[in-house]
């Protein structure tokens, strides 16, 4: 049992948060979609009768059902329904291929799911899978932009769908929502799990070294994480969350834990509405952020880059921020420095925060001060009850002034991997305090003043050169600083003990006519002037853009 104290009210359900926001918000804004307004009172009777939908199918408490939807109203309300009964909601990319969609359901043991109009043909042939189809416009309002939104979503999954035949049933979702109304209408009863310790989640990890693992995460986890963002306003900003003027912008995708617990149940915790996307779009964002005066703002950076980039936030009044930041993937400190220009030309009153965080911790374990600058290479320091130390890597001997495998103790940590406790033993270690640390992979740097953390590199992408260590991340914030380099990525080439380091480069829009020779002369000088002769790369190769994951993280297997 982990030892914490919070001031915050974390020992229940997502669910009975869910419910306590419902009761005290019943007629105001829950979700904002497509210019539709959902009340708290329309979300609370969606997720009632899907819950009760959900048991007349024979779903009980301990069950895991795939969630394998965008960020829409019937995605998150059948988190919440799920929650309700005591059930497992195993998050699944919505793009997920069959291949994909097999192993998750195979993993976890599901015979439920939910999915969307793209993801539905990955269900082909589960025959014990009972699958309630979720279509994207199924919330889009009754109006001409409703019917014009519906029309350009047609167009844009044409050829993308097919359904799933041989399952063992196939329901859409507003007939599903009928069949817990009549379940109830004829004297059904539901029982409300109510333990925080049980599993709310189960996220799927990356996979970056062998099969995709399952991430289990109590509801007292998730909840702490999600009271981590009040600690933060309150206790740092010295502001009030005040559920009648803020908003969440909810376009980070909530299968993830970032966008799960940092946006949509930060959102139904607090009582604010949530403006939910099914998939970014830098318009559309940035719109909804004028619209409804968002003032609560999380993303990947790419998620930044495009939106600073359209120009679409220029010039509108910002007084109003509370927390914008960014995570997910390494911040350039380039990024930071323009959004800080950004939101202080439009008057806001805090700083663009970056943070870090693992799948395996809900996600953030560190936020830069929303106050203040933060330091090129920060991450931040430990949020709200939450311990960080950083050891020589592969033991649990603590080192001090010198960078080490950062490690992280505190309420938000996984339970375990599903079904894998030699994968959990690896990560989740017993240090000789007599507590269990999350070893999270990660170099790092941690300032004994300040308690700043600095991140250095994956472990697993460390390059050894001539036996110096040299940290990708550290070349590539340097080289941004290029005015002919919009983006780049290291990756190490060769066999160990020769490996030698090539510069993926994307070219600055002005400088893309530019001599590709004469500009690697350049690139290869200004690193033997900035760097180490070990961190200057000697192979350079342009591209159009970096590949990414799915959730936009570059993707150096790609590049490798």
């Amino acid at each position: 049992m982990i030892e914490y104290k919070t001031r915050y009210d974390v020992k229940k359900t997502m669910y009975e948060k869910f419910a306590d926001s419902a009761a005290q918000n019943s007629d105001k804004p829950c979700f904002y979609y497509y210019n539709n307004t959902i009340t708290w009172a329309q979300a609370e009777e969606m997720v009632d009768l899907c819950a009760a939908a959900l048991v007349a199918n024979g779903v009980r408490k301990g069950d895991r059902v795939i969630i394998c939807a965008p960020n829409i109203p019937q995605c998150i309300t059948a988190i919440y329904a799920v929650n309700k009964i005591g059930a497992i909601a195993s998050m699944l990319h919505p793009l997920s291929v069959k291949s994909e969609a097999e192993y998750a359901v195979n993993l976890v043991g599901a015979k439920f799911a939910f999915c969307f109009d793209v993801s539905e043909k990955s269900f082909q042939g589960m025959k014990n899978l009972t699958l309630v189809r979720c279509k994207t416009a199924g919330y889009f309002p009754k109006s001409a932009y409703g019917f014009i939104a519906n029309q350009l979503y047609k167009k844009k999954i044409k050829g993308k769908t097919a359904p799933a035949t041989q399952v063992h049933k196939n329901i859409e979702w507003s007939q599903f929502l009928k069949e817990g109304k009549d379940f109830l209408k004829n004297g059904g009863k539901v029982e409300i799990n109510s333990n925080p310790l049980d599993i709310a989640a189960i996220m799927m990890t990356g996979g970056t070294t062998g099969n995709p693992k399952g991430v289990m995460l109590c509801n007292e986890a998730i909840n702490n994480l999600s009271y981590q963002l009040l600690d933060v306003v309150e206790n740092v900003l010295h502001m009030q969350v005040d559920p009648s003027t803020d908003t969440m912008l909810t376009a980070l995708p909530v299968f993830h834990g970032f966008g799960f617990a940092l946006c949509m149940h930060v959102s139904v915790c607090t009582g604010m509405p949530q403006s939910l996307f099914p998939q970014f779009d830098a318009k559309m964002c940035s719109s909804a952020i004028k619209r409804y005066s968002i003032n609560y703002i999380f993303g990947v950076p790419d998620f930044f880059e495009k939106v600073h980039k359209a120009g679409y936030l220029k010039n509108i009044d910002m007084s109003n921020m509370k927390l914008i930041g960014s995570g997910g993937d390494v911040v350039p400190y380039s990024l930071t420095e323009k959004m800080d220009r950004l939101l202080k030309e439009n008057g806001a009153k805090c700083h663009f925060v970056s943070g870090y965080g693992l799948t395996e911790c809900v996600t953030v374990c560190s936020f830069t001060d929303p106050s203040r600058e933060a330091p090129q290479g920060c991450i931040g320091i430990p949020c709200y009850n939450i311990e960080a130390m950083t050891v020589k890597p592969g033991t649990t001997d603590e080192v001090k002034g010198e960078d080490g495998e950062l490690c992280i103790y505190g309420p938000t940590l996984m339970n375990g991997y599903y079904n894998d406790p030699d994968e959990t033993a690896k990560v989740l270690v017993k240090h000789p305090d007599g507590k269990v640390w999350l070893h999270t992979g990660d170099m790092c740097y941690i300032d004994q003043k300040t308690t700043d953390i600095y991140y250095r590199q994956r472990l697993k992408r460390v390059y050894k050169i001539s036996g110096y260590l040299v940290y990708p991340s550290f070349i590539e914030e340097a080289y941004r600083a290029m005015a002919e380099i919009y983006d780049c990525c290291v990756i190490g080439t060769g066999d160990e003990g020769n490996t030698k380091l090539k510069l993926f480069v994307v070219k600055n829009k002005k400088y893309e006519q530019d001599d590709e020779e004469a500009l690697t002369k350049k690139i290869i000088d200004f690193g033997i002037q900035n760097l180490s002769k070990w961190s200057v790369p000697k192979q350079i190769e342009y591209i159009d853009e970096l590949p990414r994951t799915k959730i936009g993280k570059v993707d150096f297997k790609v590049l490798k």
